[in-house]
């Protein structure tokens, strides 16, 4: 009888604390970047489907919650988007909303709207004064020193951002959760046509988030995010205008201008830019020591006259590298209390020269000829690429389109792109590429703690070129994706589940120079993530996934299926880009990634660590290998079809089982605080080892690298200064030559002047202040350039 007593006492007691547990109420108050109370902010638990909106006082309340971990997803308008996770103990919590924290800003390219420290594939913004200061001639260079991002460069005019040692088309590079419908995945040489200076934040996507945009983003994914469409109203006109020029190194000339003004429920934005740069100037061989000691070997014997004609000038100008670049857009939205419809007009214009091409025109005539034909063979040496996309958008999103959602979204674009190859005076190879794209996602509320998205993606795309230089076929791909995404928060534990299906048709053309063909395939993509957070500030990312992408055209049909010309003893086309001759396989088949990424975070004001170790064994991958022609010539000497074509090597795409495992590590911090002063210093380090497991390594894997800034700011000055290592990289496949390092120091001083209604930022740059020679291993023109030197540059962002 004593026992029971006990028991119920026992019980009793335990149902009362969970009664007063109950009854507690999460409560704070929420200001903006003056500390200064918001009002009209939404505030929502997703997880519970609970919503409120700060009072005037920028109080909150959500009423008889147990005590625990909360995500608080806070939405206040053109004040910024965030996440904040607190522990609910029943005190009030106080919380600023700013921009200027990247970890707690909202991953838009994650359709349940994320901040990177509660995701738990790996992700990051560069947004604010980073972004102004950092921008750089094309999107890969304006992501080239964030950790786990390296370029692929093609002088000026082109680069690519490289993750985790995937480029091409196994990265995606998204304008505003949409594909640049571009030709950039075609070739290493065309230009992204994503504009850094009308970018108002970049997102980078790593590991398993990525299947949410199919198996072209398997490497990862980068989302351009502008002001395009307007999704809020404004108090007035609101924009800002940017300008900024270099010294004579790169000669750089920029402006950009963006203006955002409402009218009752309408919303209107209208931006523009123009940009400039010269033939650069480089510090050292435009060839690397590698590339000139082949060169003098194959050169012994010949007299000092004829080795002066091949001996290259130490420095200087880089010649047929300059850029002009020009375009801009105007969007229209219509904004109600349950969303947003907006539609945008954007055109793009952009010149740019290929360095390093030389195409082998000396080789073609005699001694004799040469003088006569210098001035002639100079001209045709330069190949300029002329480019213009035009792209219409619409989008919208709707609040609680029906029963059990939260809200809908959609996003169709559709791009009409093209552009030309020049050689001298005339258009060698026209590219172009007619494509749209539909993306439709539902956000569903909290189903037993459940929240998630279905989405479906469909594009279409007709791609051609017409020309010289036509080894790729006129082909029209459609894919169709369905995906599902699921998330839980259990306590301290924070799980993802996502899964993609894929399906792509392609159809190539048959024309004089190809014969046709059709091929249908499907992909399957699957994703597991979860969060520990053990506290507070530390928490564990574990990720697994297991994705399949399917070949694109030109793996599958590059020079693959030519019509033979009788006349001629080898019909393929060199790639003039990459000086080579690529040869595609029509029995690719798709690629399988099973990877893993574990991780550590680290997380307080004053402190952002966190390191991520990855292993991606990958079958089927689809790679460049050098063919060995010698190996198979007949016995009677007879001529092989793949036997070199005048001075150009053949690569085909070939498949083999590989291995892709890394590291990533980056710890920022502040500290010595003294009124409005204060020092900020951060490390990083990244490293990718990509090797066949038949034996060797992959091509064009970037090297390891370990950088360092320090950093000062007293009120409204600022001041920062880093160190990039990057070690030799000697991990090179069969006919790959090394690389070696360099040191990259950069500078930059800011000076921020705080106006009655506008806030003026003035900031110097220095860039590569060492003068180092610096070659992009990703790239395919590392051996026969080198980025710019020494570069100074100032500018000025007028925001209103």
């Amino acid at each position: 009888m004593k026992l029971r007593t006990l028991s119920l006492l026992i019980t009793g007691i335990l149902a009362s604390q969970s009664a007063l547990a109950a009854e507690k109420n999460l409560s704070g108050v929420i200001t903006g970047d003056d500390n200064q109370p918001l009002e009209g902010v939404e505030v929502h638990l997703r997880a519970q489907n609970l919503s409120t909106t700060t009072d005037a006082s920028g109080n909150f309340t959500f009423e008889n919650l147990e005590e625990g971990r909360y995500v608080l997803d806070i939405k206040g308008g053109t004040e910024g988007h965030i996440n904040r996770s607190v522990r609910h103990d029943g005190t009030k919590k106080s919380i600023n909303l700013t921009p200027e924290n990247a970890e707690v800003l909202v991953i838009t390219g994650n359709p349940l709207e994320h901040s990177s420290l509660e995701m738990a594939s790996p992700a990051v913004i560069i947004s604010g004064d980073d972004l102004v200061k950092n921008r750089g001639a094309n999107i890969g260079e304006t992501l080239a020193q964030t950790p786990g991002i390296n370029l692929s460069s093609f002088g000026a005019g082109a680069g690519r951002p490289v993750i985790r040692g995937q480029q091409g088309n196994r990265v995606t590079v998204l304008s505003n959760n949409s594909s640049t419908q571009d030709a950039s995945n075609s070739s290493p040489d065309h230009w992204i046509a994503a504009e850094p200076l009308l970018a108002e934040r970049v997102e980078v996507l790593k590991g398993p988030a990525t299947l949410l945009y199919g198996g072209g983003a398997v490497g990862g994914a980068v989302n351009v995010v502008d002001n395009r469409i307007p999704q809020h109203l404004t108090d007035g006109i609101e924009g800002g205008f940017e300008a900024r020029v270099a010294d004579s190194t790169t000669g750089e000339r920029s402006t950009v201008g963006t203006v955002t003004a409402s009218a009752g429920n309408f919303a209107f934005n209208i931006d523009g830019f123009k940009s400039e740069t010269d033939d650069y100037e480089i510090p050292a061989y435009a060839e690397s020591s590698f590339l000139r000691a082949q060169e003098e070997h194959e050169h012994e014997g010949e007299t000092e006259e004829e080795h002066a004609e091949h001996e290259e000038e130490y420095g200087g100008i880089l010649n047929n590298t300059r850029t002009d670049t020009k375009g801009g857009s105007f969007g229209v939205s219509y904004i109600g209390d349950r969303g947003f419809i907006g539609m945008s007009y954007t055109e793009f214009e952009r010149a740019y020269g290929l360095p390093g091409h030389a195409h082998g025109h000396e080789e073609e005539h005699d001694h004799e000829e040469h003088e006569e034909h210098e001035e002639h063979e100079e001209h045709d040496e330069n190949v300029f690429l002329d480019l213009e996309q035009k792209r219409y958008n619409l989008k919208g999103q709707l609040s609680e389109p029906f029963a059990g959602f939260q809200n809908l979204k959609f996003n169709y674009s559709k791009t009409d792109y093209e552009h030309q190859e020049i050689e001298g005076d005339e258009v060698s190879t026209r590219f172009t590429n007619d494509a749209q794209e539909l993306r439709i996602e539902a956000v569903h509320n909290s189903w037993n703690g459940w929240q998630g998205a279905f989405g479906l993606q469909l594009s279409d795309s007709d791609f051609s070129a017409v020309g010289a230089e036509t080894f790729i076929p006129a082909s029209n791909t459609k894919n169709y994706g369905i995906f599902w995404l699921e998330e839980m928060d259990q306590g301290d534990w924070h799980t993802e589940l996502g899964l993609r299906l894929d399906q792509q048709k392609i159809d190539v053309s048959s024309t004089a120079n190809f014969t046709g063909a059709q091929r249908d395939d499907k992909a399957y993509s699957f994703a597991a993530g979860t969060v520990w957070h053990m506290n507070d500030k530390w928490s564990l990312p574990i990720n697994l996934a297991f994705a399949q992408r399917l070949p694109s055209v030109e793996e599958l049909y590059s020079n693959a299926g030519r019509v033979e010309d009788p006349d001629s003893e080898n019909s393929y086309v060199p790639h003039l880009a990459t000086l080579s001759i690529e040869v595609g396989d029509e029995n690719l088949d798709k690629e399988t990634a099973k990877n893993i990424d574990i991780g550590l975070r680290y997380h307080t004001d004053e402190v952002h660590a966190s390191v991520s170790l990855f292993h991606n064994q990958v079958s089927d991958y689809i790679y460049l290998a050098h063919h060995e022609h010698e190996e198979e010539h007949d016995a009677g000497g007879g001529h092989d079809e793949h036997e070199e074509h005048d001075e150009f090597p053949i690569f085909e795409f070939t498949q083999g089982d590989a291995t892709f495992t890394g590291l990533e590590a980056e710890i920022d911090w502040t500290f010595g605080y003294e009124g409005d002063s204060y020092w900020k210093a951060g490390l990083f380090s990244d490293y990718t080892r990509a090797t066949l497991d038949s034996g060797g390594y992959l091509p064009r894997t970037p090297a390891k690298r370990l950088g360092g800034n320090i950093g000062f700011v007293q009120g409204d000055l600022s001041a920062d200064f880093s160190v990039i290592k990057a070690y030799d990289q000697n991990q090179v496949a069969d006919e790959e030559l090394p690389t070696e390092g360099y040191t990259l120091v950069n500078m930059s001083v800011g000076y921020n002047v705080y106006l009655d209604n506008a806030d003026l930022l003035l900031f110097v740059k220095g860039d590569n202040m060492g003068n180092e020679e610096i070659r992009d291993h990703a790239s395919f023109l590392k051996d026969r350039t080198t980025r710019a030197g020494r570069t100074f540059s100032a500018g000025f962002r007028l925001t209103f």
